[in-house]
């Protein structure tokens, strides 16, 4: 039988993983939220559960994930799935070898497979996927991500630090967001060419037209100081 603290081992580490390589497959995008903001507790539970599940198969380890964790049931079967391809890819590693060795043959020969299944992907190519990644189109956004004055929330912390802030020529209200109270006022002025309201006229040519829009539509939606 697999050694229990070496596949324990792989089972934390497998999840642990998708934090730096992390809908999609199986996994809905509510299913990789939680598995995020409780990785320690759904790791300690599918370590528990791969152990106490090892020789009775899928089944078991499903009922044992499904009365302990918000996941979907599709989602867990990922999991299941996991579990079958260590013991029939690394056993003799796992049960012979270290736990480094058993953790190596099991991210070599299951990490793709759980993560296709789950549809766990690295759109962006930052280094990390969509499990933790609050924007996973857009390569400066990631957790930990320095600010860079784009007005995104770059570090996925749900706050804007002062680095992350940029400077909004069409915040036409002052309230250090562009948005829809925004595009109001300038579509008011849209097309004028005559004592136009010179907050809207970004280019300063005296008229209020598509150059105008495009630099306003660029900063839709940011927030600004």
């Amino acid at each position: 039988m697999v050694q229990k603290n070496i596949l324990a081992t792989f089972i934390v580490t497998a999840v642990a993983a998708f934090g730096v390589v992390r809908a999609q497959g199986n996994c809905t995008s509510l299913d990789l939220e939680y598995i995020c903001q409780n990785t320690e507790y759904v790791q300690g539970i599918a370590a528990d559960c791969g152990l106490a599940c090892l020789s009775e198969g899928e089944e078991c380890l499903e009922a044992c994930m499904v009365e302990q964790l918000e996941l979907t049931l599709p989602c867990i079967d990922c999991f299941g799935e996991q579990v079958v391809c260590v013991v029939q890819n690394c056993y003799f590693p796992c049960a012979f070898g270290t736990e480094e060795a058993c953790a190596e043959c099991a991210l070599q020969n299951c990490e793709a497979g759980f993560n296709e299944c789950a549809g766990i992907v690295d759109a962006d190519a930052d280094a990390w996927t969509n499990l933790c990644d609050c924007n996973d189109n857009n390569p400066v956004i990631y957790p930990g991500a320095e600010g860079t004055n784009q007005g995104y929330d770059n570090d996925c912390n749900g706050l804007l630090s002062p680095s992350e802030l940029t400077t909004c020529v069409a915040d036409m209200n002052n309230d250090q967001i562009i948005g829809t109270a925004d595009l109001l006022i300038f579509l008011g002025t849209f097309d004028c060419s005559d004592n136009c309201l010179p907050e809207a006229d970004f280019n300063n040519d005296g008229v209020v037209g598509a150059s105008d829009l495009l630099t306003f539509l660029s900063e839709f939606g940011l927030y600004c100081f």
